[in-house]
């Protein structure tokens, strides 16, 4: 859906790469700069990272590596944003 094309998976790519690191196309988690295991990644984790949740509980992903992803999606996205075409609006922003 173009929504999610141009909001959900740019948020995602602003911490893609502590995830995937480079080159890493398949998702092999072996490669992931910050050793994260994929099924660590709950909702509560993305609630920290993009919505200023509270720090997950029983969370394996290391406090630093989650305010990593935290601070470089703050600093890409400080505010607010709607990311849409003009003819979309109507069918999804309104």
């Amino acid at each position: 859906e173009s929504l999610s094309d141009s909001t959900i998976y740019m948020a995602y790519y602003t911490i893609a790469h502590y995830l995937q690191g480079e080159d890493n196309l398949s998702g092999d988690a072996s490669k992931s700069p910050e050793k994260i295991d994929p099924k660590d990644l709950t909702p509560a984790v993305f609630d920290y990272i993009f919505r200023k949740g509270p720090l997950p509980e029983g969370c394996n992903i290391p406090v630093e590596s989650l305010d990593k992803m935290k601070n470089e999606f703050r600093y890409w996205y400080p505010m607010t944003l709607r990311v849409s075409a003009k003819d979309l609006i109507p069918n999804h922003l309104t």
